[in-house]
C-alpha cells in the first residue's frame, strides 16, 4: 500500500527553487500547527529547513528538538 506524502520528498541534485518552495511550505505548516505565533519567523523557518535537508539526506533523523508551543 502506498503511503500519501503531504509533499514530494527532495533530493539532493532538486532545483533549489523547488527546494525553497518545499521549505516555505513545510514552515506555513509549522507556522499554522503553532497557532500562527507572532515572532517565531525564523525559529519555525529552521525548523522545517532541517526537516526538508533530513528529507534530502534520506536521514529522517530530526537534528533538532521540537518548536515549544
Amino acid at each position: 500500500m502506498d503511503t500519501l506524502q503531504p509533499f514530494p520528498l527532495p533530493t539532493p541534485s532538486d532545483d533549489p527553487a523547488l527546494v525553497h518552495e518545499l521549505i516555505a511550505r513545510r514552515a506555513r505548516e509549522i507556522w499554522s500547527d503553532l497557532g500562527c505565533p507572532d515572532h517565531q519567523d525564523l525559529a519555525i523557518w529552521l525548523e522545517a529547513e532541517a526537516e526538508i535537508r533530513a528529507m534530502q539526506e534520506r536521514s529522517f533523523r530530526h537534528p533538532h528538538l521540537p518548536l515549544a508551543r
